[in-house]
């Protein structure tokens, strides 16, 4: 792989991106998810479910999906689906509250989900929302998701930035692949074990705290044997 060149911003998805998949946020978050249209749209618990799984696959997330085809509110959906307990399943990272410090690009978060949810996993992370020029949400993107290219043309007007001056750091490789290849963004990975996918992000680490020397690394040119 040729270096990367060093960022003029980093952009970071939220959910399992800070903080790692293993502690059941995301699951419980799903489960809410089909409790919503249980309780709103009088589904049963499977057609949920299954919708659920449908509308990721087709929109990206299952709230574009609610909102394009059954004109589901989505401050009612974002408020009921995040009304979690954040702090009794996200543990604090003081040092990657110290790595996003020592960070140099401009820094934003960029994710799905809602600015209030993003605002208390920062809080239970105990990450200060300095470090960050703004939460772009679904609601910022004009409700579209990633991977839809508009939510990443939208974030590029905000910081006033070009595809090519970014670093995406993401969970999810169908996020990443447009990020790459309509943007020309670099793509980083954050997968446990899934080493498997060098091939389809720039890198590939294990968990959020490798990123700055993981960009470092791969900034320097490989020396010839």
């Amino acid at each position: 792989m040729a270096p990367v060149k060093t960022p003029e911003f980093i952009l970071f998805d939220l959910d399992e991106t800070l903080y790692p998949s293993s502690n059941g946020l995301m699951s419980l978050i799903r489960d809410r998810i089909v409790e919503y249209m249980v309780v709103r749209l009088g589904w049963s618990r499977d057609e949920a479910e299954e919708r659920r799984q449908r509308y990721v696959r087709e929109y990206g997330v299952t709230l574009d999906g609610l909102h394009k085809l059954h004109g589901v509110d989505v401050g009612d959906y974002m408020e009921y689906v995040h009304a979690v307990p954040h702090s009794e399943y996200i543990e604090p990272n003081p040092a990657l509250d110290r790595m996003l410090g020592r960070l140099r690009p401009s820094k934003a978060i960029f994710t799905n989900a809602s600015q209030s949810h993003a605002r208390r996993v920062l809080s239970a992370l105990g990450v200060s929302t300095s470090h960050f020029e703004c939460i772009f949400d679904f609601e910022a993107a004009g409700y579209c998701p990633k991977p839809d290219p508009e939510a990443y043309r939208r974030i590029l007007t905000r910081l006033g930035a070009r595809g090519d001056q970014c670093v995406l750091v993401e969970d999810n490789l169908r996020n990443l692949y447009t990020a790459k290849s309509v943007f020309g963004m670099t793509t980083v990975l954050v997968k446990k074990c899934d080493h498997g996918a060098k091939g389809q992000a720039d890198l590939v680490i294990d968990n959020i705290l490798q990123l700055e020397q993981a960009l470092g690394e791969a900034r320097r040119p490989r020396r010839r044997e």
